[in-house]
């Protein structure tokens, strides 16, 4: 361990490894290299956004039998948010980094070889998400391929890094086990990407010792966690009700402007001035009760898809501060409770696909889906006329989804979950599907004229008929199949 005064500013700066480059003084943020016995200042690093994480400097936990401690972070941001990379220190002398972002965590090794030769000329533009990479003999998909850039970092870091620093990254995925291939610090003497191994973890395996408590969270110094912050949309003036810290990005519900929330003021991304409200079952807010744990409802977007106006859902983002993120998605078929996977399924193709050795049939084709409107906050960017294709397989009433964009493919897995149940979730007398509130109603208009008409034709004959009781049995008949399937989706 090593301290030293801040070059900057005078405050005592911690270095805990031997392998640390820098140190960010947490005083005056400025950035504290060492080299042999000197230490200079060589700028100043952004604050990290402090955020819904558990995680903090000095944390500590056991990842295969290592013990390892964390002691720094930079925090990225890319096009559509911000994510977190924790420098961890093993008690062995080895390092790696355990990222963290909207609730899922990866820890990833340096691995001492880069690309090989024989890949000396792979590119980042080259590599695109579902494209194949071979590493130690086996197959990695590319389920991330961005650029982001460093705005903040904090403690002991083992490169020179600052505001500006960029970061280009391919992560890739095989079942549960991640590969990382890094092109950030490409030069004519280091012509090769470096790379990284590791796998999706849970904060619970890892027995992580001084997490944040809730508290800290709710409490931490320069955002308040865990309250509804109220502020005016610079658009509109609309109040914005937001938990800072749990997401950056927020869709005003009055305008439909996108602003972005992470920094020491409201920005404003993109305005939407023509954006429609629609009617949503839930609204941003909503509070339900699920297996005893509290969640909220804090962003609903309705999707439709893109060569097919009348198809369309809703899907509602809810997050809990122990549990994370996860959708409800209400569709005309009723709804569903979705969650993002870990791993990759085992296979997978246009027609069918295999995860945890259940095979999946393909229950609707490829289609593109597009954002028609969104409200309320996100811990991504969301903009509207965002477009994914899509895939839909089945298995027994279980469902899995792949959406794939530009930069990444995302896999899903969702059950059907009762009307009854989200009423009782949320505390609401009744519950309704897309298809009972917008397609019941022309419907049932259809019906009542063609019961009339029925009735005007069949009056007569019932009158005249020798047997009354069976002309009014068939008419009455004919009458309650029309009714009979708008009655019962009415019920559900």
């Amino acid at each position: 361990m090593f301290r030293t005064p801040c070059p900057s500013c005078g405050a005592e700066v911690l270095f805990r490894s031997t392998i640390s480059a820098i140190a960010v003084c947490e005083y005056c943020q400025s950035t504290v290299l060492r080299d042999a016995d000197e230490v200079r200042d060589i700028g100043k690093i952004g604050k990290v956004l402090e955020d819904y994480s558990p995680i903090q400097i000095g944390a500590s936990g056991v990842f295969v039998g290592r013990a390892f401690t964390v002691i720094g972070r930079i925090q990225l941001r890319y096009e559509a948010g911000l994510w977190n990379e924790w420098y961890i220190s093993f008690d062995d002398g080895r390092s790696g980094w355990l990222a963290d972002t909207s609730g899922q965590y990866m820890i990833t090794l340096p691995l001492a070889e880069s690309v090989g030769e024989r890949q000396t000329a792979l590119s980042f533009e080259v590599l695109k998400p579902e494209m194949r990479y071979e590493h130690g003999g086996r197959v990695f998909v590319v389920t991330d391929a961005r650029t982001a850039q460093c705005v903040g970092g904090q403690g002991e870091l083992p490169f020179i890094v600052g505001n500006g620093y960029e970061a280009k990254v391919i992560d890739c995925r095989s079942g549960d086990r991640f590969l990382t291939i890094d092109f950030s610090d490409i030069t004519p003497e280091k012509p090769n990407p470096a790379l990284y191994v590791g796998e999706t973890v849970e904060l619970k395996a890892l027995q992580m010792q001084l997490l944040r408590s809730d508290e800290e969270i709710q409490q931490s110094a320069g955002r308040l966690k865990g309250t509804a912050n109220v502020l005016d949309c610079p658009s509109c003036g609309n109040q914005l009700q937001y938990r800072a810290g749990v997401a950056t990005q927020i869709v005003c519900a009055a305008c439909g402007s996108e602003v972005d929330c992470s920094g020491d003021r409201a920005l404003i991304l993109t305005r939407h001035t023509e954006a429609e409200r629609y009617h949503a079952t839930l609204d941003v807010g909503d509070a339900a009760t699920i297996d005893g744990v509290k969640w909220s409802v804090i962003g609903l977007i309705e999707m439709v898809e893109v060569e097919d106006a009348d198809s369309h859902w809703t899907e509602y983002l809810l997050f809990n501060w122990q549990r994370g993120f996860f959708w409800l998605v209400e569709t005309s078929e009723g709804w569903y409770r979705a969650q993002v996977l870990n791993q990759l399924p085992e296979s997978w193709s246009d027609t069918h696909a295999t995860l945890n050795g259940e095979r999946y049939g393909k229950l609707y084709d490829q289609y593109a889906a597009k954002v028609l409107y969104a409200a309320g906050a996100f811990n991504w960017r969301v903009s509207v006329g965002d477009q994914l294709q899509l895939w839909e397989y089945d298995y027994q009433g279980k469902r899995l989804s792949r959406e794939k964009s530009a930069t990444e493919v995302v896999w899903s897995q969702a059950e059907k979950v009762s009307n009854a149940q989200i009423a009782t979730w949320f505390g609401k007398a009744e519950i309704k599907t897309l298809e009972s509130d917008e397609v019941a109603p022309d419907q049932r208009r259809l019906a009542w004229r063609y019961t009339i008409w029925l009735l005007a034709i069949n009056l007569p004959l019932v009158l005249l008929s020798d047997d009354v009781f069976d002309a009014l049995f068939w008419t009455g008949l004919a009458a309650y199949m029309l009714h009979w399937p708008l009655n019962k989706d009415a019920e559900e």
